[in-house]
């Protein structure tokens, strides 16, 4: 997350970003990027809103440490990848992938 009031707005986090995600915010000129939500729906034991308008349902979002979880069971039974994860950053954005590994239309 970034402090709005600490960036200047130089724009080296954006060129540095290696998921290619971050962005000038209009409002606040700081950086910034998704955060799924986070103070405005998640905070208040919403689902992001982008999850929750989903017409398809085809975003999952929950705690990756709840056994119990949809997300969790959704994870364990199909074939997933995450982008650029051999750059170590630990990315907690996972794609279920086709069993054959591409894309069934």
């Amino acid at each position: 997350m970034v402090d709005d009031w600490k960036c200047v707005g130089c724009l080296y986090c954006i060129a540095a970003c290696p998921y290619k995600v971050r962005f000038i915010n209009p409002v606040t000129k700081a950086a910034d990027k998704c955060d799924f939500c986070y103070e405005s729906r998640v905070g208040k034991g919403k689902l992001p809103a982008c999850v929750d308008a989903c017409p398809t349902k085809a975003l999952v979002f929950g705690d990756l440490n709840d056994r119990g979880s949809t997300l969790y069971s959704m994870l364990l039974s199909h074939p997933i990848s995450r982008d650029k994860a051999s750059l170590g950053t630990a990315p907690k954005l996972f794609k279920i992938r086709a069993a054959t590994g591409e894309i069934v239309l």
